[in-house]
């Protein structure tokens, strides 16, 4: 049996309500703000979740389901471009300066045909690309171990209102895609806030979120998903798409019908040209199977029942000069929680936990393991760690947690510090 992505959760009586935030600490304006709204040219709808970067830059957003973004990127930027990105269209470069005090800008990208040639296969079995995926890893991922900034956030909503969330900035040791040793990382500064109220019954801990945001490199870990070789997956190909304007093959997965175990489904994004994971989307198959509850509580009161409805993730690759690198994870699980005493038993609390991980910068220099008692390990339970972490200086005009907020406009404002340290 292949080792299975764990997230460890577990309940205790509720503790007294704590609320803990930054103060307010203006710094001088040395940002320009960017808006638009991003269209498709062929529907002129509105394109959701496109990727807006900054050449040269650390600093990211996304759009939103109404295709508008805005992005505050430093004053040493005006002469630079903003390049946004879809799947299925061609990027888009417009200069930053053009969109300064500008903020009714409408862009238009255009789909990106594909130029299919005879060794482009579109349909049909994909099980030998996904061999060949996975064969690649070595000479698609960097070989060497460098070192990378990351900005991590975690949250534990119940119903709609979030009662718990975690920011940290962190510095992570990233191994060899060669080598069998962890990746590590240590907490540079965090916050956090958290509203338990008095009549909650239960106080829920999210244990391991940052090594198993980590961990969900899956060129890195493969085993986790696919086990030793893939082999109790079904794969298909299901067309192209363009990615930063290079076809990728569009791979869907899932477990064989005979698999008792559970697994994943999900689609793998791959570079027609050398194999490489670029991302992939995918869920753990948790409906309706009573046995998933172990794989994620770690402790709970006996009279609690639990279901989980839904484990999702997402990962993410940039390339550059011929190497991916990890560069965004993303999970989320949903699970109902009932009593069976009392009139509890006929009402069920929904809870999700959530977690991002968002490299802000990277560097190959000065490359070192962490000492061990500075590392993040997989049994910490992260909104206790990070207290001792907390420093409202550093946040500056970022000092409002927004449990709402996309991760990258989160590191847009925090940009001038979500790099290396000198």
């Amino acid at each position: 049996m292949k080792h299975l992505l764990i997230l460890l959760f577990f309940f205790s009586l509720a503790a007294a309500p704590e609320l803990c935030s930054a103060t307010i600490d203006q710094q001088p304006d040395t940002t320009y703000l960017l808006r638009g709204r991003v269209l498709g040219s062929d529907t002129r709808e509105p394109l959701s979740n496109a990727s807006i970067t900054v050449q040269q830059a650390n600093v990211a957003s996304v759009t939103n389901q109404d295709g508008y973004f805005s992005i505050r990127v430093p004053a040493s930027s005006r002469n630079l471009l903003l390049i946004i990105h879809y799947l299925g269209y061609e990027n888009k470069e417009i200069p930053v300066a053009s969109l300064i005090n500008n903020p009714d800008n409408n862009i238009t990208l255009k789909p990106s045909p594909i130029e299919l040639n005879e060794l482009l296969v579109v349909s049909g079995d994909g099980s030998k690309l996904m061999r060949e995926a996975l064969q690649r890893i070595p000479e698609n991922y960097d070989p060497d171990p460098n070192m990378m900034v990351a900005f991590y956030r975690e949250s534990v909503k119940k119903g709609a209102n979030y009662i718990s969330l975690v920011e940290a900035v962190l510095d992570v040791y990233k191994a060899s895609y060669r080598s069998y040793s962890n990746d590590q990382a240590r907490i540079y500064i965090g916050r956090k806030a958290t509203d338990i109220s008095p009549r909650d019954t239960v106080l829920l801990k999210f244990q391991g979120g940052i090594s198993d945001a980590l961990m969900l490199d899956i060129a890195k870990n493969p085993e986790i998903v696919f086990g030793t070789d893939a082999s109790e997956y079904s794969f298909h190909i299901d067309g192209l798409i363009n990615i930063d304007n290079k076809p990728h093959y569009i791979i869907s997965f899932e477990p064989l019908p005979m698999i008792e175990e559970i697994l994943f489904r999900g689609t793998i994004y791959l570079d027609a040209s050398s194999f490489a994971i670029a991302r992939m989307e995918f869920n753990m198959n948790v409906e309706d199977r009573n046995d998933a509850t172990n794989i994620f509580i770690r402790r709970k009161p006996a009279k609690m029942r639990v279901e989980v409805s839904e484990a999702k993730y997402v990962v993410n690759y940039l390339e550059n000069n011929g190497k991916w690198y990890f560069n965004y994870s993303a999970t989320e699980v949903s699970f109902r929680v009932r009593w069976t005493n009392h009139f509890f038993g006929l009402f069920a609390t929904n809870y999700v936990i959530g977690s991002e991980i968002a490299i802000t910068d990277r560097y190959n220099d000065n490359i070192v393991k962490f000492p061990r008692n500075e590392r993040i390990r997989s049994t910490d339970v992260i909104a206790e760690r990070v207290e001792y972490f907390l420093d409202p200086d550093f946040w500056g005009e970022y000092n409002v947690i927004e449990p709402d907020q996309q991760i990258s406009d989160a590191i847009k404002r925090l940009s001038d510090k979500l790099r290396r340290r000198k």
